[in-house]
């Protein structure tokens, strides 16, 4: 169900496109967006919202390099455990209208904490996503990316990796600095 409602978010929003040009070389983009994380089911957790942000850089040739960190608080047990990703990622960005379609992939890193217990583990994030541009300088972000952990902190017998898979919706300002 989850992934219905996703894919028909997904071609809603390409459907609503109209001409014009991609990214060029120099611009930044800085954003935030809410976050929805399905987490393993390895974990205690239960599927839960939270907020972040991005920043990133246009390259040559379509590319860019992009950060984000995100924040979700969340119970385990009685106890509160703050989720917070990191990503470094390499994107691709496709030019589609007003759109862009996003491919990519990076760096992941996790943090857990709980009362003073940092636990943190480290593994390739992938993503796929959609940047409409409402204006020359905004633009809406909806983002699914995928943390592939191979040694996760909670790795045992039953568990010997994870796969937490996010979805971000949010606003990009894009700010060219370059001719």
């Amino acid at each position: 169900m989850k992934l219905r409602v996703l894919v028909v978010a997904a071609v809603s929003l390409l459907l609503l496109t109209r001409p014009a040009a991609s990214q060029k070389a120099g611009t930044i983009e800085v954003g935030g967006f809410g976050r929805f994380t399905d987490y393993d089911n390895s974990l205690p957790f239960t599927n839960k919202v939270g907020v972040g942000g991005r920043v990133g850089v246009f390259l040559p040739a379509r590319f860019s390099v992009e950060g984000d960190l995100s924040t979700t608080s969340n119970d385990a047990s009685g106890t509160t455990v703050k989720y917070t990703p990191m990503h470094v990622m390499l994107l691709y960005n496709y030019p589609l209208g007003e759109s862009s379609v996003l491919v990519g992939g990076g760096y992941a890193h996790n943090k857990y904490a709980s009362g003073g217990v940092n636990t943190t583990d480290n593994g390739i994030a992938m993503i796929v996503g959609l940047r409409y541009r409402l204006h020359n300088m905004v633009a809406l972000r909806l983002d699914l990316n995928e943390d592939f952990i191979p040694s996760p902190a909670n790795q045992g017998p039953e568990t010997s990796f994870n796969g937490n898979l996010g979805m971000q919706l949010g606003v990009s300002f894009l700010f060219s600095f370059l001719k």
